[in-house]
């Protein structure tokens, strides 16, 4: 009976989370039952006191707080999941409307340096044909083009560690509201 309810929970709990997140829980769930067990308590009774929809609603912010958000594809999933948990919180609709400030205002940052990546190429291949049909000697049009080849260096370079900091700054704001919601939660 016992092994049924926890892998009825593992489905659950896979809808939500990383293999390792739902392992955990696992051990954490079954070691508290086992430990209600040993109180004298009936299996049965435990089992129908969890609810499995309301175990997965207690573990996010838990969860949440503890990812490293790495990836892409995590920051992704917890921003996501994030939205949910804040919902549950008591301050809702304040912590909730600064989080989505956080996220829009990431986005757009990305999408401006994005933009600006496709911009400065952009110009570089207008420049070129500009530099190709100017009456300036060959030597003059290399030099020029190797300085612009150049600051192009530069300022991708530079495109790059914005775009890098941005990232870092995104995953440093998942983790405050993560334990924002999760102190909020408690």
């Amino acid at each position: 009976m016992m092994q049924k309810w926890l892998e009825e929970l593992r489905i659950e709990l896979e809808k939500h989370f990383y293999p390792d997140e739902v392992n955990d829980i696992l051990e954490y769930y079954e070691e508290m039952i086992e430990d209600r067990f040993q109180n004298g308590e009936l299996k049965e009774d435990i089992l129908a006191s969890y609810n499995k929809k309301e175990i997965v609603r207690e573990m996010m912010p838990e969860v949440l707080s503890k990812r490293s958000n790495v990836t892409q594809r995590e920051r992704l999933k917890t921003t996501k999941q994030l939205w949910t948990a804040i919902a549950q919180t008591s301050l809702k609709i304040p912590l909730g409307i600064l989080y989505t400030v956080f996220i829009i205002t990431m986005a757009a940052i990305a999408f401006s340096i994005l933009a600006s990546v496709v911009g400065l190429l952009f110009a570089f291949i207008v420049y070129g044909f500009d530099l190709f049909e100017a009456s300036i000697s060959n030597y003059d049009k290399l030099g020029m083009t190797g300085i612009a080849l150049v600051l192009l260096s530069l300022t991708g370079l530079i495109m790059i560690y914005l775009y890098r900091l941005i990232l870092e700054l995104y995953r440093k704001i998942l983790n405050m509201f993560s334990q924002w919601t999760k102190k909020k939660g408690e």
